[in-house]
Parts: structure tokens; sequence; C-alpha cells
């Protein structure tokens, strides 16, 4: 078989690339009590009470005569997993806090009339602190209300880039009431580290949904950047919501990868980026599937996962640590009298590394020494589970 040069490669690309096309976006649903499911353990010591419309999360334990209820409202936009590890984060830090909190959970919603309804509600005095949970609740409510008198705790991706402000400028270049948890890492950061695993990249397929504007406008922005800046082909595959996410990945996934193996007939210094669009990577098992041999790797922990249906490593801010973050800054906020934007930029820091040994093996993926002494959660040769948040994750052999 005769080589492709690089022009002849890149026009083949393009052709693949030409195919893929958009699909009817996935449906929320409409009852807000089937966004969230979350773990037993999370919810030890919270009463919930769900509806369609709200989900309150209260203390089981009465209020004692001196302690003082702070109630907090939580704007959601989006059902998906993230939301639920986000929450799952959350819940046992307020739990355990110095300040009494609980919680109603509403829909923001995508109509005039919904968000109106929203923003009167976070402006009617019931509550003293307002969360919002992902870029379309934290642009809505910097858009809507910033510099209110009730203050605003925000989690969602690189909030300095796509609102407008720079982290350490003047403080008036965002609102007073808003403080800011980031659930994204520097892409500069991840690709030293991927650049570290793999050598000099030659060819990167980023896959992301196009109808998650935050992962366009930061995740996929930023591989175009740094392929432009360090030379390396960047391919895109872009599903249209969950309900097309099975489809079109079933069919692009197998073509990519061939394209790949034209720049990189090896397949050494090439990998699949899965972003934090859930509907990507709840669809991890079918790209690792049908990715040839090519590693997929990712910036959302839980693409790592037992077995071998699993990314080969991690690199990103798990949503539970953000989670839990952005319930610090919730009951720092509450507990002091300073305005919310004093409160930094909230970033997780190092970045957090997840290891499946068994994929790195089957894929003959060297991971440096350092990676496994700084990574939070491990999976060994069989694919179990021996490293979690630090800890061993299996009882010692009597």
């Amino acid at each position: 078989m005769r080589d492709v040069t690089p022009t002849r490669a890149g026009w083949l690309v393009g052709l693949l690339l030409l195919l893929v096309m958009p699909l009817p976006a996935s449906a929320q649903p409409e009852d807000l009590s089937a966004w969230v499911d979350l773990p037993p353990e999370s919810l030890r010591g919270w009463k919930v009470e769900a509806s369609a419309e709200r989900i309150r999360v209260a203390h089981e334990r009465p209020p004692t005569p001196r302690e003082q209820v702070r109630e907090v409202l939580v704007l959601l936009t989006v059902a998906q997993s993230s939301l639920n590890w986000i929450l799952e984060g959350m819940l046992p830090v307020l739990r355990d806090g110095r300040v009494r909190v609980e919680l109603t959970l509403h829909k923001l919603g995508t109509g005039r009339q919904e968000q109106e309804r929203m923003l009167a509600l976070a402006d009617s005095g019931q509550f003293d602190l307002v969360v919002g949970l992902g870029s379309d609740a934290t642009r809505f409510l910097y858009n809507r209300f910033g510099n209110q008198p009730t203050p605003v705790v925000a989690l969602c991706k690189a909030p300095e880039l796509w609102l407008g402000f720079e982290e350490g400028a003047s403080r008036q270049a965002k609102p007073g009431n808003m403080a800011f948890v980031s659930l994204s890492l520097s892409p500069d950061v991840q690709l030293h580290y991927l650049q570290e695993l793999l050598g000099p990249l030659k060819v990167l397929t980023v896959v992301y949904d196009r109808r998650n504007q935050s992962t366009v406008e930061v995740e996929a922005e930023a591989m175009r950047r740094l392929a432009a800046r360090d030379g390396f082909q960047l391919l895109e595959l872009a599903v249209d919501g969950k309900r097309s996410a099975e489809a079109m990945l079933s069919e692009q996934v197998p073509r990519m990868a061939h394209a790949m193996r034209l720049i990189d007939p090896e397949g050494r210094h090439s990998l699949f980026w899965v972003t934090t669009s859930s509907a990507v990577y709840d669809e991890l098992e079918r790209i690792d599937g049908l990715s040839e041999g090519i590693p997929v790797l990712g910036s959302v922990r839980e693409a790592v996962r037992e077995g071998s249906a699993s990314a080969v490593m991690s690199i990103g801010v798990p949503f539970k640590s953000a989670g839990q973050l952005g319930a610090r800054y919730v009951l720092e906020v509450l507990g002091s009298r300073l305005p919310a934007s004093r409160l930094p930029m909230g970033v997780i820091s190092p970045p957090d590394l997840a290891i499946n040994l068994r994929r790195a093996r089957q894929l003959d993926v060297k991971l440096p020494f350092h990676f496994l002494e700084q990574a939070s959660s491990i999976y060994d040769l069989d694919g179990r589970l021996v490293r979690q948040d630090g800890q061993p994750a299996v009882a010692p052999p009597p």
C-alpha cells in the first residue's frame, strides 16, 4: 500500500468531516425529579421532597432554637450526569457545615416566561443565596442578576473566558455579588500531560456536543488554538445532543480512527479526546470500542472506569470535587459579610488524574511513574479499582 502524504491525508480528513451531519436535538425531561439521581450515602442526613417543579433538600434533624436556617436557591439548566456528581459532592459538605443550609432546586428553563419567573423567585427575598449549576445558569445570572443584593455562587466551565472578565483584574470586571468555581482545567495544562504521555502529538480528535455551548466555546476552541500553535492535526467529531450521539458515534468514530491512521499509521502519537459534554462521555464505552486501538483520554474523571471499557486516563476536574469546593464557597459567603466577589476563582489544583492500568497495557501506553504517584484514582491490571480519592480502595489481604 502506498504512503499517503500529509496533504492527501488532510484532504481525506476533510471529506470525512463533511459526512458528519447534524441530527435533531434531544429533549430534556419535563419532570425535575427525573433530573436528580443521587446515591444513598450522599443523602444521609437529608430529607428530600421532589415534584415535577422543584426539589426540596432539608436537614432531617430539626433546627435548634439558636440555629438560623439559610435558604439557597439552586438553578439547573440541563439534565445530565455531571449535575448529579456535583450535587453528590456538595451535599455532605453542606450537611456538616457550620451554617445550616437547606436547598430548593428549580429548572431555569429556556423560555422567556420561565426565566422571568426564576428571576423573580431569586429576587423575592425568600433566599439567602443563589447557586447556578452549569454554564447556561451562570450566564443567565451574570447577565440578569449581577450586582443584586443576593449573593451568587456559580459553577461552570472556565467562566473567565466566556463571561468577559479576567480574574485578578479590576473587581468591577465581575459582579460584586458573584463567586465562581471552574469546572474545567486549563487546556494548556492538559496538553502538557498528553505530550508527556504520548510524545509530540500528530493527530487528536476532539469529541464534543455542538449543542453544549460552553464546551464549544471553551474546550473545542482551545484545542483549535493549541493545534494551530503546536502543529498537530486536529479532527473534530461533534454530536448533536444525546439523542443523536449513539448513531453518530457508531458511524463516525471508525471513520475518524481510519483517518487518524492515515496520518499516524502506528497510532502512537494519536488520541481521541473526550470533552465534558455528557452526551459524549456517557457514550465512552462506544467510543473506546470503536477507536481501533487508538487511546481514548478525556477531561472527565468518570471516563475512567472499571474493566476494559474505559479511557486510559483522565486529566481534569472531577465534578464531585468541584461540588465540594462549591459547597465550601456557599458556606463561606453565608458565614461571612464579605462580598462574594472577594472570593478568588475556585480552581481544583493540581489536576486530577485517573488511570486504568489494564487499558494502558492493552494499548501499550507507557505511563510516567509520577503520573501514578499523582493519580487520585487507579484501576489495576485487572481493571479493578485499587485507589480512590487518593486512598486504597480494597482491603489488604489478611
